[in-house]
């Protein structure tokens, strides 16, 4: 997926004002403290590493993702300008719930709607003068890595099935809980209501996440599959890019289980 043009990216040096001659410190709320974001000094030319997530495109952008991609584009200009080799990714949610649903409403195609949302974004982004990404990837074209981290997790035992939906146990995560700091009763409500299904039978934990969707709750044409096709809808037979539009990914446990390959 194409990103959007940069601006020029002045050097505070050449117009007279001092670089800074620290790390840039943010707050980590894992620890509750201010800490720098990357080891050694100023100027040592370690590479930054940053990911963003970025939107689900089922509608415009609004000043909530403008503050969002604003502070992030602080980052990444202090640490360009420290000399850091910044290595940017973000991603676009191109198939997702919510925007099935609005394709539904509106009767539009799912995948007209994403790429209409999706430029709309990018000419937010260049009249904003965010630096863009050097790698901007959709959910869908990520599919075929993601299939392969979960069968990575399957063989370390930290996946497992539910009705052909696949999930994440977070007892395979020993740090379970320890950015947010919050206790399992703080995070059960909070994870029913930002689109977790805790109640859930057949899970071995209400907070597993969900890491595949064998079928999406409506389809893009809008109708349910069913019967045989369902049936059919096995792990092994999903691993089509043309039949992979109910995936659906929501742990962030999951993530920090494995390490993603990227490529510039």
């Amino acid at each position: 997926m194409r990103s959007w043009h940069a601006s020029e990216v002045p050097s505070l040096s050449d117009a007279g004002l001092p670089a800074a001659e620290r790390p840039l410190g943010l707050y980590d709320t894992g620890t509750g403290a201010t800490r720098p974001t990357l080891p050694g000094g100023p100027r040592d030319g370690a590479a930054a590493r940053m990911y963003v997530c970025g939107i689900t495109p089922y509608d415009a952008t609004h000043i909530g993702h403008a503050n969002t991609y604003l502070a992030f584009d602080l980052v990444n200009r202090v640490w360009r300008d420290l000399g850091h080799d910044v290595h940017y990714v973000q991603n676009a949610t191109d198939v997702d719930d919510p925007l099935l649903e609005r394709a539904r409403e509106t009767g539009e195609d799912w995948r007209a709607l994403a790429d209409r949302e999706i430029e709309l974004f990018r000419a937010d982004m260049t009249a904003l003068r965010i630096l863009p990404p050097d790698r901007y990837i959709g959910a869908v074209e990520a599919i075929p890595l993601v299939i392969e981290m979960i069968e990575k997790l399957r063989g370390r035992d930290a996946a497992y099935d539910v009705d052909g939906d696949v999930y994440f146990p977070v007892a395979a995560d020993p740090g379970f809980g320890g950015v947010s700091r919050l206790t399992r009763a703080e995070m059960a409500p909070l994870f029913a209501e930002r689109g977790g299904d805790p109640d859930r039978p057949g899970k071995r934990d209400p907070l597993d996440a969900l890491l595949w969707l064998r079928r999406a709750r409506t389809s893009p044409a809008g109708t349910r599959r069913s019967g045989r096709a369902a049936r059919a809808g096995t792990w092994s037979a999903r691993r089509s890019p043309s039949s992979t539009w109910g995936w659906r990914s929501t742990s962030r446990a999951a993530a920090r289980t494995w390490r993603s390959r990227t490529t510039r």
